[in-house]
């Protein structure tokens, strides 16, 4: 038949078109299959490596910002004792520069420090968070570092020139003779801050006087020598003496007032002993008128206890309080805090912020004495980072405690300046010995 070939071709050309689309989507349904297993692969991969990437070097990075911390808060040490020195030898007008990088490196490092605490806190931040302020920690520590050294740099450039000379040693010898005048009065301090007062409090300055007498003599020896090498042409290559009588007398004064300094704080320790004696009468009056009506149980047993741990408080003030007065005014300051939580249900806010204006003196004075422990304590050691950390953490919260207008918040705040102050001092002894 004639028509059958054409229908045939038909056929077969029909079979040949139906054969590639079907290859073609097998194709395609196979490409995409393949992409979309490739990127489930890229997806599961990504959020496996996460973990890893946020806490690959995590503690490596950690140690490199506690010992930059602890070096770079020693060079701040260094740098204040370096700018007394330059202040002494080429006035404050030469030193301004000096001065204000050295204020700019202290924010930098009060804001590692404060970092660093957030690190510390009970509630743990995510990795990447770890990371991030970490590595800020170091920015931070960096920066601060690269200030001071530019800032000794120049100072070493300014040293070389000795042509003031005769002035500076006129002017060592005005400043020795009146911190030698000094030397019988902070003797006589002394003695009194030794026989009036628990001997704890005066121990670390036993030999305070001596030494300052001695380092006094060195002053005076290195100061000879250096009027002794001034040359009539006014080149006058005597630095070193000079450098070594300023560094002696930088520290007869630093031993003297330390003695003066202890002392002072012994007394306001004392008169704010008094104190808070005094109106701890009247809120022990208050916290037995709520006893009888308090609310519900509870709320009366912690009155009960806070009274009672008041009235154990006043026991030992009243037998030896006056022997030492920073210690009791810690404890005393503790329980009047926990009978304040007992009772602050039952106060109005007026009440509230009366009672918190008269504990504040008493805890302001708690958290200068225990900071003023502990870098008598640091001084001349190498803390460790959680140490400096608590530290500089009591010395912040001591400025918000000074500077908050609401007293009840300003007794919170010094009342946390002496928790982390006393942690600092306990971390500093471990970490010493």
């Amino acid at each position: 038949m004639p028509g059958l070939p054409i229908v045939s071709s038909v056929i077969t050309a029909d079979s040949s078109v139906l054969q590639g689309a079907v290859t073609a989507g097998v194709t395609v349904v196979v490409v995409v299959l393949a992409l979309l297993g490739f990127g489930l692969v890229l997806l599961f991969r990504r959020r496996d490596g996460a973990k890893p990437s946020s806490a690959s070097g995590l503690d490596a990075l950690t140690t490199s910002a506690n010992v930059q911390l602890v070096r770079v808060d020693q060079s701040l040490a260094a740098a204040d004792d370096e700018l007394g020195f330059a202040v002494a030898q080429f006035g404050e007008t030469a030193t301004a520069e000096f001065a204000t990088a050295l204020a700019g490196a202290r924010a930098k490092v009060t804001q590692a420090f404060r970092l660093k605490q957030q690190l510390d806190d009970a509630i743990p931040e995510s990795l990447q968070k770890r990371r991030e302020w970490t590595l800020q920690i170091i920015a931070l520590c960096e920066a601060a570092s690269a200030a001071l050294d530019a800032q000794d740099h120049d100072f070493s450039k300014l040293r070389s020139d000795e042509a003031n000379a005769p002035a500076s040693i006129a002017s060592l010898r005005t400043r020795i003779g009146a911190a030698s005048a000094r030397l019988e009065t902070v003797s006589a301090t002394w003695d009194r801050l030794r026989e009036k007062f628990d001997p704890t409090l005066s121990a670390a300055y036993a030999t305070s006087v001596a030494d300052a007498r001695a380092a006094l003599a060195s002053a005076t020896e290195s100061t000879d020598a250096a009027e002794g090498g001034v040359s009539p042409a006014g080149v006058n290559a005597v630095a070193a003496d000079l450098a070594a009588a300023e560094q002696s007398l930088h520290r007869a004064v630093g031993l003297l007032d330390g003695v003066d300094g202890a002392a002072s704080r012994v007394d306001e320790a004392a008169r704010a002993l008094d104190a808070l004696v005094l109106s701890t009468a009247a809120d022990l009056a208050e916290a037995r008128a709520e006893r009888e009506t308090a609310p519900d149980p509870q709320s009366g047993a912690e009155i009960i206890d806070a009274i009672d741990d008041i009235e154990r408080e006043l026991v030992t003030v009243r037998a030896n309080g006056q022997l030492n007065p920073v210690l009791a005014l810690d404890s005393l300051g503790a329980a009047v805090a926990s009978l304040d939580t007992a009772l602050a249900s039952a106060r109005n806010q007026q009440q509230r912020l009366e009672h918190a204006r008269a504990a504040l003196a008493g805890a302001l004075v708690s958290a200068k004495s225990q900071l003023a422990a502990v870098r008598d304590f640091a001084s001349g050691r190498r803390l460790s980072a959680d140490a400096r950390t608590r530290m500089a953490e009591a010395e912040r919260e001591l400025e918000v405690a000074e500077s908050a207008a609401d007293p009840v918040e300003a007794l919170d705040a010094a009342r946390r300046a002496v928790t982390h102050a006393r942690d600092a001092d306990a971390l500093a002894r471990y970490s010493s010995r």
